[in-house]
């Protein structure tokens, strides 16, 4: 993959808390700041609250129950470096998958290519951040899935990159119900998303064996 080289965007989302580092010195870090790396420049992420917590956590309990049954694969999480190609930063997104032709992109401290799907919640800092320098970067890399969650206002954005290697917004159906391109069979029901509490691990088990009971 051959990305043209573009300009440091001359305004960075976050506080920067160190310049001039190589990728390579941040990956050998060994401080426990929440950090990404964006063209040299160390950026502190923003904090999370307990709800975008929760949903993080019930994404690693849904895909860790799916994706054993369409063959295997990888969910990672934050703090874990993705770095999808290298003309571009260094990120940790909250939610990302490998399936089993690129777990080879898998090393011991980051990802070094692009993920098949990544789910970013926002918390509050992180607006740009995620609807548009992640955005603009993860579809330049080629990432297939991108999904957007921001809890606050029960928004749900999904997107699949088209032939042209451009993201689309995908709606849910009539029903609600958002149909993932990249992993077959799974049907997420949006609303399921804003429920307080979120759906326990028997639940979600549950729900994962019903996507596969269908015909």
């Amino acid at each position: 993959m051959k990305l043209e080289t573009v300009a440091i965007q001359t305004t960075i989302s976050g506080e920067i808390i160190a310049r001039d580092v190589s990728y390579e010195d941040f990956l050998q870090r060994d401080d426990e700041e929440h950090v990404e790396w964006v063209y040299g420049l160390v950026v502190k992420m923003a904090t999370i609250d307990q709800r975008h917590d929760a949903l993080t956590g019930f994404f690693r309990i849904l895909f860790s129950a799916y994706l054993p049954l369409v063959g295997g694969g990888r969910v990672l999480q934050d703090p874990m470096i993705m770095r999808p190609h290298p003309d571009l930063p260094g990120r940790a997104p909250d939610i990302l998958i490998l399936l089993p032709e690129h777990l080879h992109y898998l090393k011991q401290n980051q990802v070094a290519g692009p993920a098949d799907l990544v789910v970013e919640v926002i918390s509050r800092g992180s607006e740009r951040r995620d609807r548009v320098e992640k955005y603009n970067e993860y579809e330049r890399a080629g990432i297939p899935e991108y999904w957007i969650l921001d809890h606050r206002y029960q928004e749900a954005l999904f997107h699949q990159l088209d032939e042209n290697g451009e993201y689309q917004r995908i709606q849910p159906d009539e029903n609600g119900v958002y149909q993932s391109k990249v992993l077959p069979k799974l049907r997420l029901p949006v609303a399921l998303l804003w429920r307080d509490p979120l759906p326990d691990i028997y639940e979600t088990i549950k729900l994962v064996e019903a996507l596969f009971a269908q015909e």
